[in-house]
């Protein structure tokens, strides 16, 4: 692969990682928490729309990063055959950092989006309103239930980014 070719695919492989790492992190850590300044019964439904809209970006983002990666290291990399894989330490690193990936972005589509959604849903509408008479506790529990669900992606991100500078 020419080296042109492959400083622009290093680039969208980036560029993707920014979007895919840096837009869950955002939505969980600032979106989610100056989000809950909110009514309950508007926190549901913009949490809800966001998730939506997010969800796919974020999962096309991750498909990328990882379709990228797979690329900058066999087609554009030191990666040949099986063999580079089991018998290098770049090919170790590269294997796991394809397992972490594949797994996040999966976990993350599995059970984090679904688990989300659920706790936004309709059917749990009743959650958000013992919240706003005043009992928060299973909205409470619902919601530590997603950052526990979810805090296993940023687990991924943070292997992601390490394996990343091992590179």
């Amino acid at each position: 692969m020419p080296w042109e070719v492959r400083q622009i695919l290093l680039m969208v492989h980036i560029l993707l990682a920014i979007i895919w790492v840096g837009g869950v992190l955002f939505v969980g850590w600032g979106v989610f928490p100056a989000a809950r300044t909110l009514t309950y019964k508007v926190q549901r439904e913009f949490f809800h729309a966001l998730m939506k809209w997010t969800h796919w970006l974020f999962t096309l983002a991750g498909t990328g990063v990882i379709a990228t990666g797979t690329l900058l290291g066999t087609v554009g990399g030191p990666i040949k055959t099986w063999d580079d894989i089991w018998q290098t330490t770049y090919g170790h690193i590269w294997a796991t950092a394809f397992i972490v990936a594949t797994f996040t972005l999966l976990w993350g589509i599995t059970f984090g989006y679904k688990q989300s959604m659920k706790v936004f849903s309709e059917e749990e509408r009743w959650i958000w309103k013992l919240a706003a008479n005043g009992d928060k506790h299973p909205l409470n529990q619902s919601m530590l239930k997603i950052v526990v669900i979810e805090g296993v992606e940023a687990i991924g991100f943070i292997i992601l980014i390490a394996l990343m500078v091992m590179l």
